[in-house]
């Protein structure tokens, strides 16, 4: 009986970083109240502030995502012996999207000037992202391939060999439960004083980072 052909099995991992292809702010604002007529006028009336925020942006590369209405009512007790307290909760958010990313600083700036007037203002960003298309994820595909092979290539001249017929090559990305977000830092900030402040932050757009795995074998032809 013959014995089974011998095989090199190698994983290649590649990681990039990448400039990133546009930002993204989301703007939140959260406002409570007694009663729900109460809630929902103060979000109509932030919200107006809101978007005169967004009508003051300069450029027209931004794209302007509004979120539906929420609105809910919690009861809770402070405690055992307390009568039961009613507050009601009404929310809206707005995702702002720019492909300029030295603008993102001026997006969050502008926002947060509204935080010394707008109670419940909420702002996450800018998270840095790239577009589904971008070559990079080619490219970093096509290196983790090609260390793959002279990888296998090494080890198979280590054993006095050469590498035969491509078995199999599997790209672990799609082993993944879901879609993987390329993104980089976030940062939140919470309105409840002054936006001052953010005029010393650095918002520099951080290279967003992508990798690529595969799982080779090739056939190992060996004297």
């Amino acid at each position: 009986m013959s014995l089974p052909q011998p095989q090199v099995a190698v994983r290649s991992t590649v990681h990039r970083d990448v400039t990133p292809d546009s930002f993204e702010v989301t703007v939140r604002l959260v406002c409570r109240a007694v009663d729900g007529a109460g809630a929902a006028t103060s979000l109509a009336a932030g919200f107006a502030r809101i978007e005169q925020t967004i009508d003051s942006l300069p450029g027209a590369d931004l794209t302007i995502e509004r979120g539906a209405v929420s609105q809910r009512k919690v009861m809770w007790r402070p405690d055992r012996d307390a009568r039961l307290t009613t507050e009601w909760i009404a929310a809206r958010n707005v995702v702002v999207t720019g492909r300029d990313n030295e603008r993102a600083g001026a997006v969050m700036r502008a926002f947060a000037e509204l935080t010394d007037t707008v109670d419940g203002v909420e702002l996450d960003g800018p998270v840095w992202r790239l577009d589904i298309d971008n070559p990079a994820f080619g490219e970093v595909q096509a290196d983790a391939v090609g260390e793959a092979l002279a990888r296998a290539r090494r080890y198979a001249v280590a054993l006095g060999g050469r590498l035969g017929t491509l078995i199999e090559l599997a790209d672990t990305g799609l082993l993944d439960a879901g879609p993987v977000r390329h993104e980089s830092m976030s940062l939140g900030f919470m309105a409840g004083g002054s936006g001052e402040g953010f005029e010393t932050m650095d918002f520099t757009p951080v290279p967003v980072q992508i990798s690529a795995t595969v799982d080779a074998r090739w056939a190992l032809i060996v004297p």
